[in-house]
């Protein structure tokens, strides 16, 4: 990367913050300039990533329980409901024979 494709991104910490982040690049094996860059990259990348709390996620719960009435709700049976309803045909089938030539 020559010069021309770098930009310098500058600012300030308080005492105690300057020394959490000395001590952190310096428990990673990183300088200082290294520790900020890869700071900034990740809390850029991580902002940029949906956020599952944002309104976008929530709305379509907030709607269930909030605005329908109760007659909104599916009336939901269970498998064995479904089957002691069974009304229909227990007639057995059988499939056509297999018509590819290779049989």
């Amino acid at each position: 990367m020559s010069s021309n494709d770098t930009k310098h991104v500058q600012t300030e910490l308080s005492e105690d913050e300057y020394e959490r982040f000395r001590e952190f690049a310096r428990e990673h094996g990183l300088s200082l300039k290294k520790a900020g860059h890869e700071a900034l990259v990740e809390w850029v990348e991580r902002k940029q990533r949906a956020d599952p709390n944002d309104r976008a996620f929530t709305v379509l719960d907030e709607l269930e329980t909030d605005s329908l009435s109760e007659t909104a709700h599916t009336d939901a049976r269970a498998e064995a409901d479904l089957v002691d309803e069974w009304h229909g045909s227990d007639e057995s089938f059988t499939l056509a024979d297999d018509p590819s030539p290779n049989s």
